[in-house]
């Protein structure tokens, strides 16, 4: 697993990256104040935004090239701090990521959580170990918001994977879907090379 995310780096293979940031993300969040988990973060801009909202912002990303990535393209200075996970820690905003094995983060107390490409990357198996590690991170009552996508698998396989209702029920049986939105055109082309005419994206908030 970690092979394959670290290569599709290495090739530029990252049609999950948005440049532009998540559009359902700006209009459903709601915290400001908090200190924001963001697991495998990638390079998204959506660090900045979550941060621009008053926000701390901790983001973890296995692979360095999207790391560097992130603060090259957005010309942020930053301190580097080796460790467990190195640490890359910007010197004018109040972002960080860490680098390396997002399972192996052991830094708690996160009051609110945003995950776009997380859940969605992770084989069924790794979901389960995901919920458990990122809940151990959370404070009680910590805000979340989880964007999903829903698919049918058996046209094309993952990643992304499909997740339903009921799956992410079991996850995290607190949340609430507050939007549906045809995301079809955004699919991963080998989806719609093999046929997929529908991929709603599905966002999941805590009350």
């Amino acid at each position: 697993m970690h092979d394959a995310w670290l290569e599709r780096w290495q090739v530029g293979r990252t049609g999950w990256h948005e440049p532009e940031g998540n559009q359902n993300l700006q209009k459903h969040w709601r915290a400001t104040n908090k200190r924001v988990l963001v697991p495998l973060c990638g390079k998204t801009p959506d660090l900045l935004w979550l941060e621009s909202q008053g926000n701390e912002v901790v983001g973890v990303e296995l692979s360095d090239i999207a790391v560097q990535g992130f603060f090259e393209e957005h010309g942020l200075a930053f301190e580097r701090q080796e460790g467990p996970l190195t640490e890359y820690r910007a010197t004018e905003r109040r972002v960080t990521i860490f680098c390396g094995d997002y399972f192996e983060f052991r830094e708690p107390g996160f009051d609110a959580h945003y995950d776009r490409g997380a859940l969605v990357a992770l084989t069924a198996d790794l979901r389960q170990c995901y919920v458990k590690h990122t809940s151990s991170l959370l404070s009680p009552g910590a805000e979340q918001l989880v964007i999903a996508v829903q698919y049918d698998q058996a046209v094309c396989d993952g990643p992304p994977f499909s997740i339903d209702a009921d799956e992410m029920q079991g996850y995290w049986p607190h949340l609430q879907a507050v939007a549906t939105v045809d995301d079809t055109e955004n699919a991963p082309p080998k989806f719609l090379e093999a046929g997929l005419e529908l991929m709603y994206e599905t966002v999941w908030r805590s009350p």
